[in-house]
């Protein structure tokens, strides 16, 4: 098994196990707010814990500042569980509500603002959350609750950023002369400020990934339903003429023949009024199962109503076209479709066979009502055969 295939199916299992995050509850996506915010301070706190390490000291920190913000650090971490532990037990009591939503926001924006000016309002990891975490909300979260969160954030940002230039206060006090970095930073500083962005990365993409992608899921599932039928899951009567019309087009211009085949499922009314509609759903999936296997990988079958499907057949003479057209004849006659009592239900269809051939001009009209001609011929001969409609002539 190779590492992507390993890396797929871990995806797969865990798309199952959290479902899709456009549905979890205001709670949930709150508490999941709060374990990544505790997450971020937890790694913030460590790393100054590293950095005051002996033998670890640089002349680009500023070690006593930063050792008097590790305390603050732990403290949001624990604000943090305090978050979850009160969304986990408010939702128990009173409930699901949006204003989880708002207090996880403020929350998140209010702590990231505190640590933008520890590292300076300018940097790069401030940059990106302030871009990222914005696109990320409006999809994932309540739309008021994140423009709140934004507007407060923008403000402070403002404030810390103006204030730092107006020297009220210092710019990136964890560094020493913090204003240097935004005119000329050392290699240690800007190892550091990607050290602090990679995990906001980490989480916008994640969460941006789970999200989108349960979308292309659902669009997907969206645009197959409206194409296909639900019964058979073959093509509805819809989509299979618009495919009719641009293989007729495409024929029309390029030449090669196009082949229709329309098929009638024989004595299927009896098998209603006998047996129950519930035995005519079944002989419609394995008559369209018969079918789609005789196909080439090409030729396209849809339900075209009913009990009747259409088979499209591109770049396919005559001869070609019946011969296909009798191979799906015979799957359909080799059918058989076991009953839940265990009674044996025999299928077979009469089949209209026309083409284009010679006259690629025809359009799409004329093409289904020289199959369905046909077909009712086939059914007049006897069912179960293949008649081929020759226009002024018979077969």
């Amino acid at each position: 098994m190779t590492v992507f295939t390993r890396a797929k199916r871990l995806t797969s299992k865990l798309n199952r196990r959290i479902g899709n995050p456009l549905e979890w509850q205001s709670s949930s996506k709150s508490m999941l707010l709060g374990v990544v915010t505790g997450l971020f301070y937890l790694h913030y706190a460590i790393l100054a814990e590293f950095l005051l390490l002996p033998g670890n000291e640089s002349a680009w920190i500023n070690g006593e500042y930063l050792a008097r913000q590790i305390p603050c650090f732990y403290g949001f971490v624990g604000i943090s569980l305090l978050l979850i532990i009160g969304t986990f037990l408010f939702y128990r009591v009173k409930g699901d509500t949006v204003l989880f939503e708002y207090v996880a926001a403020l929350y998140f924006a209010l702590s990231l603002c505190y640590f933008s000016y520890q590292i300076g309002t300018l940097s790069l990891p401030v940059g990106s959350v302030l871009v990222g975490a914005p696109v990320v909300g409006f999809i994932f979260f309540n739309r008021t609750a994140v423009m709140l969160a934004l507007f407060v954030a923008v403000v402070v940002q403002l404030v810390l950023s103006f204030g730092a230039a107006w020297q009220w206060w210092a710019y990136a006090p964890v560094f020493v002369e913090g204003a240097k970095l935004l005119t000329s930073p050392s290699a240690f500083s800007v190892f550091q400020l990607y050290l602090f962005t990679f995990p906001h990365m980490i989480f916008l993409i994640f969460i941006s990934y789970l999200v989108l992608r349960r979308w292309r899921d659902r669009e997907e599932r969206v645009r197959l339903l409206s194409i296909t039928d639900p019964l058979t899951g073959l093509f509805n009567r819809r989509s299979i003429l618009v495919h009719l019309e641009q293989e007729q087009e495409r024929s029309r211009k390029k030449g090669p023949a196009l082949s229709l085949l329309m098929v009638d499922l024989d004595n299927f009314k009896s098998i209603n009024d006998d047996r129950g509609h519930e035995a005519g759903d079944y002989a419609l999936i394995a008559a369209a199962d018969a079918l789609q296997q005789s196909l080439r990988q090409n030729d396209r079958v849809g339900r075209y109503g009913g009990e009747e499907f259409l088979i499209v057949l591109p770049g396919t003479d005559l001869e070609g076209a019946r011969i296909l057209a009798e191979r799906c004849r015979q799957q359909l006659e080799s059918t058989n479709v076991i009953l839940d009592g265990g009674e044996r239900l025999a299928l077979t269809g009469s089949f209209g066979l026309v083409c284009n051939e010679g006259d690629v001009h025809m359009d799409v009209d004329e093409l289904l009502r020289r199959a369905d001609r046909a077909m009712y011929q086939a059914k007049e001969a006897g069912k179960n055969q293949v008649i081929v409609d020759h226009g002024n002539r018979r077969q």
